[in-house]
């Protein structure tokens, strides 16, 4: 089986804490045969990507690694209302092999920070968030919506337990989110920084009842330390049915068996 990270962080990143090169040389050791680089654009944080160094720097351990490792170009591209037209500037006749799009900020309100939370409910937050979500991916250029589950790394910190929750309960807006993206010809990513959660596998399920076929797996590694191979990811996909995962190319999605 082959085995690809599609959700990776350089130095590019302002969070990533290894080189390009250290990713791949790390990739190797663990037995993964291809990774993609997605470095954030975040137009909240003003920061973006410069375009030619970063190729450049691509190109540079492509050929290094040319016989050991498949290095695709990509980028996280945070979601942002405000800097919308910003975000299609930059991208644009910009040449990449895959985007992720991922939502950190709702309503200008950061999810890390803990604003997006403050004075809410936690489930009524979560709906709110799910609906920002489908607000954004109705207008926003990507490949495969990232870390859909993102909320659950905050749980500690809110206080509450993955046990507190009826899943249940967000069926129809989760439902709405993922039949837009397969109308779109888009995909979900299974992120694999946290443990999943029974959320994640209900995601999975109801993906595919939908038809849904484009899916990627991510370590969202920013450091050599927590680079995978992503074993559960796996197991969680033929758990749940799925025979095949995607890599892609140029924009379009390649499958391979799982």
């Amino acid at each position: 089986m082959k085995i690809a990270d599609y959700h990776l962080h350089s130095r590019f990143s302002l969070d990533g804490m290894q080189t390009m090169e250290e990713a791949c040389s790390k990739a190797i050791e663990l037995g993964v045969s291809e990774l993609c680089f997605t470095d954030h654009l975040e137009f909240a944080d003003n920061y973006w990507i410069n375009y030619a160094d970063y190729q450049r720097s691509i190109e540079k351990v492509r050929q290094k690694f040319n016989n050991q490792l498949t290095i695709k170009s990509g980028l996280e591209v945070g979601f942002d209302k405000r800097a919308q037209p910003q975000i299609e500037t930059y991208l644009k006749d910009k040449e990449f092999d895959f985007l992720i799009g991922s939502m950190h900020r709702v309503e200008e309100l950061d999810l890390f920070n803990g604003d997006f939370f403050k004075g809410k409910e936690i489930r009524i937050a979560i709906h709110e968030y799910f609906q920002a979500l489908l607000e954004r991916i109705k207008i926003s250029d990507f490949s495969v919506l990232g870390h859909i589950t993102l909320f659950k790394r905050f749980f500690k910190q809110l206080g509450v337990n993955v046990s507190d929750f009826v899943w249940s309960d967000y069926d129809e807006i989760i439902r709405d989110l993922l039949q837009e993206l397969i109308m779109q010809g888009k995909g979900i990513e299974l992120n694999m920084r946290v443990p999943l959660i029974d959320l994640d596998f209900r995601i999975l399920r109801l993906y595919q009842e939908l038809g849904g076929e484009i899916i990627t797996l991510g370590s969202d590694a920013h450091h050599v330390r927590t680079m995978q191979v992503m074993k559960e990811g796996f197991e969680a996909l033929r758990d749940s049915g799925y025979r095949y995962y995607c890599l892609f190319e140029k924009r379009k999605p390649i499958f391979v068996h799982c």
